[in-house]
């Protein structure tokens, strides 16, 4: 039976501690370490879930990157910028193909304002996009036409003719 309580994730985590470093994906882009984990958190429910847990990884010293979706009940600044607060790495969650019914013009401009609102709240360096079976559209497909690097470090405009 699989055990997802609280309690064993402290246990994770000081098992981490103790034998491992930890990364940011910005941080694994950007810095070299030996021996490391990658912590990686989908946030598509329950951010206030995705709080604590963040807690629990800033109080035993681990930093982990949290991929937050832009849906009504996920995106809440308040809880995105209590986990930005303890150091750890905010990334979009991105599922535009979805919500462009498969157009990338339409795809595009959704990614751009959302990654924005993104930007308001916190500095995201990392995406990563939302799989959804139940859907037709591939998410993964709106990086065969884009670029995100470039668009990734643009901050205002991304001068996108749509």
């Amino acid at each position: 039976m699989r055990d997802f309580t609280i309690e064993k994730y402290w246990k994770l985590c000081n098992t981490i501690k103790e034998n491992y470093g930890t990364l940011t994906f910005e941080g694994y882009l950007t810095k070299s370490k030996n021996k490391f984990i990658i912590l990686r958190h989908d946030v598509d429910r329950m951010p206030e879930n995705a709080l604590k847990i963040a807690e629990i990884e800033h109080e035993s010293g681990i930093k982990s990157t949290y991929y937050f979706r832009t849906n009504k009940s996920v995106f809440k600044p308040e809880i995105i910028k209590g986990i930005a607060s303890l150091g750890h790495e905010i990334g979009y969650h991105y599922e535009c193909m979805d919500k462009a019914a498969g157009n990338p013009e339409k795809a595009i401009k959704i990614f751009e304002d959302e990654l924005k609102k993104f930007r308001e709240i916190c500095d995201v360096k990392t995406i990563c996009m939302h799989g959804n079976p139940l859907t037709k559209y591939d998410n993964r497909e709106l990086g065969k036409k884009y670029d995100f690097k470039r668009i990734l470090t643009h901050t205002e405009t991304f001068g996108f003719n749509l």
